[in-house]
C-alpha cells in the first residue's frame, strides 16, 4: 500500500558542480504543485535568478505502518 504525494522540487544549478536539488513544498494534488511551481518559476525570473528553477515530481511513498502479528494469534 502507498500513498502517492506531488512534490514541488527547486534545482539551482553551478558552473563546476551538480546541481543542488530540495524540496520546496509537498502537495496533494498535481496541477495545484504546477500552479505553485510556475509562478515560482515566474519569481525567479523576475528576480533575475537564471540558475535557479523549480518543478514538479509525484512519488509514491509506501505506508509505514503495518499490522504486527503477534504468535498467538497464529493458527496451528
Amino acid at each position: 500500500m502507498t500513498q502517492t504525494k506531488t512534490l514541488v522540487l527547486k534545482m539551482v544549478r553551478f558552473s563546476h558542480v551538480k546541481p543542488l536539488i530540495t524540496i520546496e513544498l509537498v502537495m496533494d494534488t498535481y496541477s495545484d504543485a504546477l500552479d505553485i511551481s510556475d509562478k515560482l518559476n515566474d519569481v525567479a525570473k523576475a528576480k533575475d535568478e537564471s540558475t535557479t528553477s523549480y518543478f514538479v515530481q509525484t512519488i509514491d511513498i509506501p505506508v509505514l505502518t503495518k499490522e504486527v502479528y503477534d504468535d498467538d494469534s497464529i493458527q496451528f
